[in-house]
């Protein structure tokens, strides 16, 4: 079997570990902040001038969320983290890694709602409540913005600041495991700061999926957890649309 942090990256040898720890670190809290500042303060603000409720978080998924990747990778390069150690790997075997993460996702998805469930935490999924009447009133443009944006450009962007390059500066600080848990509570924790709530269900899908994309970044590269991430964020939100 090959090495776990085989597709993780070459060793950073310009920067130290102490360096990659304190930019790991701070790039989490940019992320965090620029995201909140575009989807809960920008996003309101453009929405009112176009004069369409709903409008802003769409269009600050789809615009904000590459400028904030595009940040942070480019962050990256000031301590060492370049484009190679991405490790954007794309293969048949990286790409069957990916779709096979994303059956992993839904078994133990369905495994943690079977769980809340019997110890009452909820009844049913709340997202089989909110779906209903989600496009009401919003124009075609605003569902096709979100769908390209939460579907699309999240996923790719996600992937590219934080399994490409911030759990890369982990990996080299803290070794494979501890990087993989620290990125995990981390991507999940920021979701539920910019959404400033969520329900049982909704929590245990953030922890699930974070997991499964740091545990592929890992052990098969950031092709692989683009791939899970993709198809999971194009399916939910597809569904969303739809509905």
């Amino acid at each position: 079997m090959p090495d776990i942090t085989t597709p993780t990256t070459d060793r950073l040898a310009a920067s130290s570990d102490r360096t990659l720890v304190a930019f790991g670190s701070a790039a989490i809290l940019v992320w965090v902040a620029l995201e909140f500042a575009f989807r809960r303060g920008l996003g309101p603000v453009v929405a009112e001038a176009l004069g369409t409720p709903g409008a802003g978080d769409p269009l600050m998924l789809a615009l904000a969320f590459p400028l904030i990747a595009g940040f942070i990778a480019w962050w990256g390069t000031r301590v060492g983290i370049h484009r190679p150690n991405w490790a954007y790997e794309t293969s048949l075997r990286t790409v069957g890694a990916g779709v096979g993460g994303l059956v992993v996702y839904f078994v133990l998805y369905l495994a943690a709602l079977l769980a809340l469930v019997a110890v009452g935490s909820v009844a049913i999924p709340p997202e089989a409540a909110q779906s209903t009447g989600f496009r009401t009133g919003l124009p075609t443009w605003v569902l096709v913005a979100f769908l390209l944006g939460n579907g699309i450009v999240v996923p790719i962007t996600e992937e590219l600041a934080w399994r490409g390059v911030i759990q890369t500066a982990l990996t080299e600080s803290y070794g494979t495991y501890a990087a993989v848990v620290v990125t995990a509570l981390a991507f999940a924790g920021k979701h539920l700061v910019v959404d400033l709530a969520a329900p049982p269900a909704r929590v245990a899908s953030l922890v699930v999926l974070a997991f499964v994309l740091c545990g592929l970044r890992a052990r098969w590269g950031t092709t692989a957890s683009t791939v899970t991430h993709l198809l999971a964020n194009f399916l939910a939100t597809a569904s969303l649309v739809a509905l």
